[in-house]
This record gives C-alpha cells, sequence and structure tokens, in this order.
C-alpha cells in the first residue's frame, strides 16, 4: 500500500560520519540535503521572540517566486556540464538527473535569500558530487584532483567555488 502525506511535512535526520559508523552511501547524498556542522560556532544568547506561522502555501508561493525571478544563468549550466563532463570522465561519478533537479531548484531559491549563483552551485556539488570522491582510491588520482581545481577556475573563476576546493584540499591532505 502507500501513505499519503500532505505536502508540508519534510523528514528531517541526522546520521554522523565519523570513524564510529559505516560510510554514507552515494544515494543517501542523492536524497538528502545534507549539512555539514564541522566547526564549532561561537556561543549566542539569542533573545526570545515570538513565534510566526508560516502557511506551506506561502512558503510554496515563495519558492515559486525565487525560481521564477532567479532561474540558474545559462553560462552556468554550460560551466556546469563542462564540470560534470570533466568529472565524469576523470572520476567515472555523474550528477544524474535528480541532483540536477535538486541543483534547478536549489539555486533559484539561494540566490532569493541573497546569496550568489555561483556559491549554491559550489554549495550543491560539493555536498552532492564531491562528497562522493570518499569512495574513489584518492592516492591515484592526485593528478585529476589538481586538474579539477584548474577546471573549477576556468569554469567559475579563481575566487569561486571555495567549499569545493577546501573539499578537495582536504582529500589531498589525506593521501
Amino acid at each position: 500500500g502507500k501513505l499519503l502525506l500532505s505536502p508540508n511535512i519534510w523528514f528531517i535526520g541526522t546520521a554522523n560520519r565519523d570513524d564510529s559508523t559505516f560510510a554514507i552511501t552515494d544515494k543517501v547524498y542523492d536524497r538528502a540535503a545534507s549539512i555539514e556542522l564541522s566547526v564549532k560556532a561561537d556561543f549566542i544568547d539569542a533573545p526570545f521572540t515570538d513565534s510566526i506561522h508560516v502557511t506551506y502555501d506561502y512558503m510554496d508561493s515563495l519558492f515559486k517566486q525565487a525560481w521564477k525571478d532567479h532561474p540558474i544563468s545559462q553560462k552556468s549550466l554550460d560551466s556546469l556540464a563542462k564540470l560534470d563532463q570533466f568529472i565524469r570522465d576523470n572520476f567515472q561519478i555523474t550528477f544524474g538527473n535528480r541532483i540536477m533537479k535538486q541543483i534547478n531548484m536549489f539555486v533559484p531559491v539561494f540566490v532569493a535569500c541573497g546569496e550568489t549563483e555561483v556559491d549554491g552551485l559550489d554549495y550543491i556539488v560539493t555536498r552532492k558530487v564531491l562528497r562522493k570522491f570518499e569512495f574513489l582510491n584518492l592516492p591515484f588520482l592526485r593528478k585529476e584532483l589538481d586538474e579539477l581545481l584548474n577546471v573549477l577556475d576556468k569554469l567559475f573563476g579563481k575566487q569561486s567555488f571555495n567549499e569545493a576546493r577546501a573539499m578537495i584540499n582536504h582529500y589531498k591532505k589525506q593521501m
């Protein structure tokens, strides 16, 4: 049978990724939006605020407005296709339709929240694609990782994709 859920239900869960657990599979990264808490934040003592009620319809309208107002530029889509081709050719990992759909839904909302398109792409590519590199035999891919950094420079600029660069450099240090 099937269990029908209203669209205003979101599932939130946690998974620890450390030496005491099994690796999180790439299928989980494909299907979930991961947030990594790897840096201890400063303590904040937030003042009490009254709650607000946000309906599903209102939230959905904000998403739809973001998709309409901030679609991903053709230049970014072309650069993303070239990045996908490079990663496919050198690491045998592809973005896939599910991740491309998530990119097209996430990045416009990210931009509507005041961030940049390239930073949104960096966020998703790092968490959805580069995370899968954990399953590769990275010591044999040092040259390809260096080339990937050059591809990022060429496609998105030397001062962009900082999260991706940090992850790639982390992989290189593990070798």
